[in-house]
C-alpha cells in the first residue's frame, strides 16, 4: 500500500493537533503535496485552530497574519477562513456556533484531505485524480457548489454551506 506508514504517522500527528510536525514530515516525505494550495491552506487553518484550542490567542493572531493572510484572495477558501478567524471573537469558542472547528471531526477532515493528496502522488496510479474523490464526494461537492451559487444568487445572504459543519451539527441532535 503506497506510503502507508507515512500516511499513518501523518494522520496521527494531525489527529493529535501536532500540525507543525505534520508540516515537517510532509516537507520531508511529500514536498509536492504542500505545493497544492488546498492542502497547504487546510493545514495552516488547522494550525491556527490549534492555537485557539490551546487558548494562545496572541500566537493565533500572529500566525494568521503570517500564514492565513496569503489565502485571502482565494474565493474557495473564504468560508473556512472567515469561520476560523471568527473563533477569536468568542470568549468560549468551543461553545460558539463555530465551535465544531475545535472538535475532532475537523482534524479528521484535514487528515483525510492530506491522505488523499498523498495517494494522488503514487507514480503507479493511472488516474491520480480518482483517489481524491469517490462518487459520493463528487455528489457532495456538487451540492456544495449549488448551495454556494444559490447563496450568491441571494446577494450572499445566509450561512455558507460547509458539509463537515452540517454533519457535526446533525450528529449532536438527539
Amino acid at each position: 500500500m503506497y506510503g502507508l506508514s507515512h500516511r499513518k504517522i501523518l494522520r496521527q500527528l494531525i489527529m493529535n493537533g501536532d500540525i507543525d510536525s505534520a508540516f515537517k514530515r510532509l516537507e520531508e516525505w511529500y514536498p509536492q503535496v504542500l505545493k497544492v494550495s488546498v492542502i497547504c491552506f487546510l493545514l495552516h487553518s488547522q494550525r491556527f485552530i490549534e492555537y485557539i484550542r490551546a487558548e494562545q490567542l496572541e500566537g493565533a493572531v500572529k500566525y494568521a497574519r503570517a500564514n492565513l493572510a496569503n489565502f485571502l484572495a482565494h474565493k474557495a477558501f473564504e468560508g473556512l477562513l472567515k469561520e476560523s478567524v471568527a473563533l477569536l471573537a468568542y470568549e468560549k469558542p468551543s461553545e460558539s456556533c463555530i465551535g465544531y472547528l475545535l472538535e475532532s471531526p475537523q482534524r479528521e477532515f484535514v487528515a483525510d484531505a492530506v491522505n488523499a493528496a498523498i495517494l494522488s502522488t503514487n507514480p503507479k496510479m493511472k488516474d491520480p485524480e480518482s483517489c481524491l474523490y469517490s462518487c459520493l464526494e463528487k455528489l457532495l461537492r456538487q451540492l456544495t457548489v449549488c448551495s454556494s451559487e444559490l447563496r450568491a444568487f441571494n446577494s450572499d445572504q445566509g450561512d455558507v454551506f460547509l458539509l463537515h459543519k452540517e454533519i457535526y451539527e446533525r450528529s449532536r441532535r438527539p
